[in-house]
């Protein structure tokens, strides 16, 4: 590829980057006044729900004074009101969790934006083929870690969230047909509906956490990742500990990003493959880099095998977090590991 094609072909990821970020700004405008709206159609539904709860207590209190008709509407009614602020609740979450959604795809556009501004201009022939083969596999790296990332994204989303979404339209289908026989058993797996449409939304929230962490932005680095480590202690019964007493600085949005992902694959590993019982980060800021280190007292494996080039082994992540730190983060990469030793992979990072 000649440069004049590599600059070409990134003239348009930036282009298209740009305008799927202002789509995903339009839409998260448009997302938000229903947002609005939808709250506000809440709040009047519970505080309609209030009035009609206190009506239900003075009825029960002087149901003598009520005819059967008078009662029959006013429970009618309570129930007419509750399954409506119900089902504007649940409509809620939904645009909750699509807004969610739209604030972390913009992260992850901005994210590819800042990596594609940092590559420069490429025009002109300066720098020989060289430059232009890094400058054309830095491009080739960028696309392979989104279209990595995306892949990862649908499978997580096909095989946790969205399954599980499937299983409660099957089980609120089962709810409607019990109403005509069963009142009573109705109401029961209702109640276990709601119970699984609870645990379905921490799971959803904890993949929303996984996939663009908003505290992130809010906090930074080192809090977003003791967090993170304290879910994956609790999932995986692995103790995780951080030592990062010497990074007391924010560094740039795409570095604490691609840090955090760069932990989270190497932790992922660990829970997959390492069989450890003890994993521990490491992050020092040496003043001239960052060096960022996660061990495992695990299994090991035979590194000279799996990174072979004939090895059909080649599924721990390293060619992603080799990514991270050389392609995103102009950075070294480096894994050690032994059968019986545990494993440890380390990035060192120039300070930006």
């Amino acid at each position: 590829m000649t440069a004049t094609e590599a600059h070409s072909q990134l003239e348009a990821l930036r282009t298209s980057a740009n305008a799927d970020l202002d789509k995903s700004r339009r839409e998260l405008a448009e997302l938000e006044t229903l947002l609005r709206q939808t709250t506000t159609e809440v709040e009047k539904l519970a505080q309609r729900e209030m009035t009609v709860a206190n009506r239900l207590r003075d009825l029960e209190v002087n149901i003598d004074k009520y005819n059967k008709a008078d009662i029959r509407n006013f429970y009618v009614s309570a129930q007419e009101v509750q399954m409506r602020l119900l089902m504007m609740r649940s409509q809620l979450e939904q645009l909750q969790f699509r807004q969610q959604m739209l604030k972390a795809r913009q992260s992850q556009q901005l994210e590819v934006i800042t990596t594609l501004e940092a590559l420069g201009p490429l025009g002109g022939t300066s720098g020989g083929a060289a430059t232009r083969s890094d400058e054309n596999n830095a491009i080739a790296n960028i696309i392979q870690a989104q279209e990595n990332e995306r892949l990862r994204m649908s499978m997580q989303m096909h095989d946790g969230p969205a399954q599980s979404l499937s299983n409660l339209v099957l089980r609120a289908e089962i709810c409607q047909k019990m109403f005509d026989r069963d009142a009573e058993m109705a109401r029961a797996e209702l109640s276990g509906l709601k119970t699984a449409i609870n645990t379905t939304l921490q799971d959803i929230r904890r993949f929303i956490f996984d996939l663009r962490p908003m505290t992130l932005d809010d906090l930074g680095l080192v809090p977003t990742l003791r967090r993170y480590m304290q879910q994956f202690q609790e999932k995986n019964k692995v103790e995780v500990n951080i030592m990062a007493a010497t990074l007391d600085q924010r560094l740039p949005p795409h570095y604490e990003i691609a840090i955090f992902r760069f932990v989270q694959e190497a932790l992922n590993n660990v829970a997959k493959h390492a069989n450890a019982t003890q994993a521990r980060v490491i992050i020092d800021n040496t003043g001239n880099s960052i060096h960022v280190a996660v061990e495992d007292d695990g299994s090991g494996f035979p590194l000279s095998e799996v990174l072979s080039e004939n090895s059909g082994r080649r599924n721990l992540g390293i060619a992603t977090m080799r990514q991270q730190a050389e392609a995103l983060m102009n950075g070294e990469f480096g894994i050690e590991s032994a059968i019986g030793r545990g494993t440890r992979v380390a990035a060192v990072i120039p300070v930006p």
